[in-house]
């Protein structure tokens, strides 16, 4: 920061005459009061008439008797001082408020250092725009007064933990309903039973332990069976699953699946090489519409069959998806053609119509 101008230089037609001066010496040739000239002629005309910012017609730095190099330890010490001496409650004289509000309001400018960059933007710039100085008055004002990184974390971090609930209530609430039918309830015994639960004596309290243990090993097995999502009932949410992790994440996923279809790409559609097991698994699980986690819960015979089908060869896919769509149009002709039961009328209804309706027969006119 260049030193300060001498008071009596700072305002009014001495100061502009003071600057022209100045100016005029400077043009003439470089001297060492150009810098003060220059810092001279911007405190001259740094307080535009009508623009309520900061502090207003005064300077900041005037109000709180400092330099404008000041340092933070010196606005809060002089902060203090004036404070203390213009305070209402300490001072009786009667401009006390207002002039307590003007230290105030220089100091909340002066110690917040967004507002304190912009104010001394505002005084070594004051031939900018109006509009710009209260842009850049609003936007220091306005500006987040914590770290953008913590908030963002934050909000990331309430996002995962809702999700995480939505998860859980969701998964407890099908596991319900899974659990509660009847189809449910006897593969769990059957399991129970295949696994030697019915030669324990449920009275013997080590027993019917045991037994509780093949009835929760049976249920995990009713629970591995249902897919929602892509995801078993029986697995719950890893770290890997929330939505922060996902994020951070994001960009090892991105590389994955660029390296994944420019591998594709060189290997089996530009030099046309044989596709391997693991690709012959992922385009007949694309066609068939199938999840990962689906196909490995086939048996070996369903994977090898549908595996020798050779899905991945362009006339095998179409003569698959057409046979499909027989299969489909042949189910829903067979549905549309099958008769409903007719619904039996009561006949004691039918004897009490017509004793409890009255006649459907219309008057005749006259």
């Amino acid at each position: 920061m260049p030193p300060r101008a001498p008071r009596a230089a700072r305002g009014g037609q001495t100061g502009v005459l003071y600057c022209v001066v100045m100016r005029v010496g400077c043009w003439a040739g470089p001297r060492d009061g150009c810098a003060g000239a220059t810092l001279s002629c911007t405190c001259a005309r740094r307080f535009p008439e009508g623009l309520n910012l900061y502090c207003k017609q005064e300077s900041c730095y005037d109000v709180l008797e400092l330099e404008e190099t000041a340092t933070s330890a010196e606005i809060k010490k002089a902060y203090r001082r004036m404070s203390l001496k213009y305070h209402p409650d300490k001072s009786d004289a009667d401009d006390a408020q207002a002039v307590f509000m003007r230290i105030a309001t220089a100091y909340e400018v002066l110690s917040v250092d967004k507002m304190r960059k912009a104010y001394d933007d505002f005084l070594a710039h004051p031939e900018r725009h109006v509009w710009e100085h209260y842009g850049h008055y609003y936007g220091a004002v306005y500006a987040p007064k914590s770290d953008l990184r913590l908030v963002i974390g934050g909000i990331l971090a309430a996002l995962s933990a809702l999700q995480y609930t939505i998860f859980t209530t969701r998964r407890a609430r099908l596991i319900e309903v899974i659990l509660a039918q009847n189809k449910s309830q006897m593969y769990i015994k059957k399991r129970v039973v295949e696994m030697g639960g019915d030669k324990l004596n449920l009275k013997k309290e080590a027993q019917f332990a045991e037994w509780k243990q093949l009835e929760k090993a049976a249920t995990q097995e009713v629970l591995s069976k249902a897919v929602v999502d892509g995801k078993r009932l029986s697995d719950t949410m890893g770290i890997l699953d929330v939505l922060a992790m996902r994020i951070i994440l994001l960009p090892l996923d991105l590389v994955k699946g660029a390296y994944f279809h420019v591998r594709w790409f060189l290997l089996f559609t530009l030099l046309k090489k044989p596709l391997g097991e693991q690709e012959q698994v992922y385009v007949t699980c694309r066609v068939i519409k199938c999840l990962e986690i689906e196909w490995r819960e086939k048996d070996e015979e369903e994977q090898a069959e549908l595996l020798g089908m050779e899905l991945w060869l362009p006339e095998n896919k179409l003569a698959w998806e057409e046979e499909r769509r027989q299969e489909q149009e042949e189910q829903r002709r067979e549905f549309v053609q099958v008769p409903f039961p007719p619904v039996p009328f009561p006949r004691t209804l039918l004897m009490s119509l017509p004793q409890s309706l009255p006649s459907l027969n219309p008057a005749p006119l006259r």
